[in-house]
């Protein structure tokens, strides 16, 4: 998969559940089309290593997000695509991101990573006991605290899916 545009950058983000696969795209996309890709749960792990509560995550993975995204318009602005593993939760942050990519000139394509909760589950179990690099651990108790909080993209936001079960 080749850039959108030759002579612009494309800001692709990633949106799906938990254990969806996001990371595994993520990075396959990388490969095939040279972007930088940028995952809050890696940076995550290595500036807190005793992750923060669920109750304080989000601060936390916010933070981040911004630090990332400073650095991406970075890479932007030298012509250079990036990918933002975000998750992008909620539409709310689907539509800052359009906003602020747009303000900036470059266009922006969203894969929703689509995946049924019993592959995640397995997945997440998986993923705990091999002690994945990069992947932040997520308990049967966490995923409960966290995926209802998901918001899948609707039809009007012109994305393209990724069925990964």
């Amino acid at each position: 998969m080749a850039n959108i545009e030759k002579d612009k950058p494309v800001v692709y983000m990633i949106s799906g559940q938990i254990g969806s696969g996001k990371t595994t795209y993520a990075k396959k996309l990388e490969h095939e089309t040279g972007a930088i890709r940028f995952s809050p749960d890696e940076w995550m792990l290595k500036l807190y290593p005793e992750l923060p509560s669920n109750n304080n995550f989000d601060f936390y993975y916010y933070r981040c997000c911004e630090v990332l995204w400073d650095i991406s318009k970075k890479i932007l602005q030298k012509g250079i695509s990036v990918i933002l593993d975000y998750g992008f939760w909620k539409l709310d942050d689907r539509e800052t991101y359009r906003m602020k990519i747009e303000e900036l000139g470059y266009c922006s394509k969203l894969f929703y990573v689509k995946c049924g909760y019993g592959t995640i589950k397995k997945r997440l179990h998986h993923r705990n006991e091999e002690n994945t690099p990069g992947a932040i651990k997520i308990t049967d108790q966490d995923f409960t605290f966290f995926s209802p909080g998901f918001e899948a993209p609707s039809k009007n936001e012109n994305f393209i899916l990724i069925n990964n079960t």
